[in-house]
Formats: structure tokens, C-alpha cells, sequence
């Protein structure tokens, strides 16, 4: 069976959201200890894995709605990189949207989602060109 490149994006997003859900439903509510790299782990993660799992799904999107008009085209060939970029607007978009409400704005959030993001992007340049193609 060939493992196509709709797959290879798609279970990167899945790892990724399953491993967010994992850690903000489960992990952080339960985790009773006081390690400070733990708490520090866990508090960063829900911005980290989204960082690299929705550009993942970004991918798909757009190589779907675009692929037949826009083949060849300069977005298309750079769509990792407009996926990337949307993603880390929303992301830290709704880092700043907490210093109005009820959420904690947090310095570290943005820079684990830059970090996640640069992974998504070293992900991209090391996943074989078959990948690459959808």
C-alpha cells in the first residue's frame, strides 16, 4: 500500500491535536506534583503541538481548493509557508486576545508557538518531495 501525502499531513495533525487534547483535558488537570520544568512543559504545550498540527491541516486544505487553479503558481508551491503564517497569526492573535478576558497572556505561549511553528517549518524541508505533492 502506498502511503500518500494526504496522510503523512493528516496523521501530523492528528499526533499533534491528540497530544494538545491529551495534555489540556487530561494531563494538566491531574498533574498534582510540583516539578517546575513539568508545570513549565505542560503550561506551554497547548501552544506548542497547534503550532505545528494546524499548518499540517492548513496543508491539506489548501492543496485541495487550490490545487486545480492554482498548480504551479507561486502560493501554491509556498503554501507551507502561508500555512504557517496563518496558523501563528490565530495562535498568537488569541494570546493577546487573553490580556482582555479572563485568561493569562503569557510571554512563553508565543514563544513556543514560534518554536513549534520553525518545527513545522524544518518538518516541511525534511518530509520527502513524494510528500510534498498532494
Amino acid at each position: 500500500m502506498k502511503f500518500k501525502s494526504e496522510y503523512y499531513w493528516f496523521l501530523l495533525f492528528a499526533i499533534c491535536f491528540t497530544a494538545f487534547n491529551q495534555i489540556q483535558d487530561t494531563i494538566r488537570p491531574n498533574y498534582m506534583g510540583n516539578n517546575p520544568v513539568i508545570k513549565y512543559l505542560l503550561g506551554i504545550a497547548p501552544n506548542f503541538f497547534p503550532a505545528i498540527g494546524i499548518p499540517a491541516l492548513f496543508i491539506l486544505f489548501i492543496s485541495y481548493v487550490l490545487k486545480k487553479n492554482y498548480s504551479g503558481t507561486h502560493f501554491y508551491e509556498k503554501r507551507n509557508l502561508f500555512a504557517n503564517l496563518i496558523s501563528v497569526i490565530g495562535l498568537v492573535g488569541w494570546e493577546f486576545l487573553q490580556l482582555s478576558g479572563k485568561l493569562r497572556f503569557d510571554w512563553n505561549d508565543i514563544l513556543w508557538t514560534l518554536i513549534g511553528a520553525l518545527l513545522f517549518q524544518l518538518i516541511w524541508i525534511l518530509s520527502p518531495q513524494k510528500y510534498k505533492e498532494i
